[in-house]
């Protein structure tokens, strides 16, 4: 029997009021210490604070094998978003909840010293910052055990 491992990404990240042009990066990585196989991951992204201010924002997290937004190796993406209105009143928030879950004998293999990063794209219009708190897990077992 094989052991189930789990990594936990955690915080929170602010969306800026960016215009209209997304910004890109990473937000966290992991650096493997032995060779892993993915067998399964979940995101959770929630809309913590919405904003007073007239606009909106988006937060779409990833986790990829590689440290670029959008590029091949992408395990795992979900995003949240909100949009609000002073007059007439109202926000809207769009909170992320996806999971995947491997068939029996299917992984994702990541070698010794191999990374897993935690991407970001977010977009946000508005006169003020938005924040949205996250939580990733990464199920895995160790390769060839």
């Amino acid at each position: 029997m094989r052991r189930i491992l789990t990594k936990v990404f955690e915080g929170f990240h602010n969306v800026q009021a960016e215009g209209v042009l997304p910004a890109e990066g990473t937000i966290d990585s992991w650096l493997l210490q032995e060779a892993i196989e993915v067998i399964g991951a979940e995101i959770v992204i929630e809309s913590t604070t919405p904003s007073e201010n007239d606009g909106f924002a988006q937060l779409i997290l990833e986790l990829s094998q590689a440290g670029a937004f959008g590029s091949d190796g992408a395990i795992l993406a979900g995003g949240a978003g909100e949009g609000w209105n002073t007059v007439p009143q109202g926000i809207q928030g769009t909170n992320a909840n996806v999971a995947i879950a491997f068939p029996t004998g299917y992984a994702v293999p990541v070698r010794d010293e191999g990374y897993l990063y935690l991407n970001y794209r977010s977009r946000g219009k508005s006169a003020n910052v938005s924040e949205f708190h996250y939580e990733v897990i990464v199920h895995y077992v160790k390769k060839g055990r």
